[in-house]
């Protein structure tokens, strides 16, 4: 989701690239679902492995997970700066569907919001050409 939004700024200036420690072999439908809602296309995709991405730098880090960062097991990654957004996941625990779409909605709005913040006040401060 916060690679979804990060792209919908079509800021062409920003290279995302979006990977999981251990990732499921597919998007979830609700995920797809609560994004579109948002005016965001979250695409059908295969989520990455951080694996793909152990060589290359990066100017942020940001982690999306369960945990405080200092919880976080972290692999060898290139970063300057690191951003932790911490969630239980939406689909653990859930008795049904409707709790796990009412869940995601509440992660979308906050990932809506920090990477707002992130975009206009962190990345545009520290690199006005963006």
């Amino acid at each position: 989701m916060a690679e979804a939004i990060l792209r919908n700024y079509n800021d062409d200036n920003l290279q995302i690239y979006s990977a999981g420690l251990d990732p499921v072999d597919h998007v979830s439908s609700i995920a797809m679902e609560v994004m579109n809602e948002a005016g965001i296309n979250l695409q059908q995709s295969v989520p990455h492995s951080y694996t793909e991405y152990a060589d290359m730098d990066f100017d942020y880090l940001i982690t999306v997970g369960e945990g405080t960062s200092e919880e976080l097991t972290i692999p060898k990654v290139n970063y300057k700066r690191k951003l932790h957004l911490g969630f239980k996941s939406p689909y653990k625990g859930a008795k049904s569907q409707e709790e796990i779409r009412e869940r995601c909605c509440a992660v979308r709005d906050e990932l809506l919001s920090e990477m707002d913040y992130f975009y206009h006040r962190i990345l545009k401060k520290r690199h006005p050409q963006l």
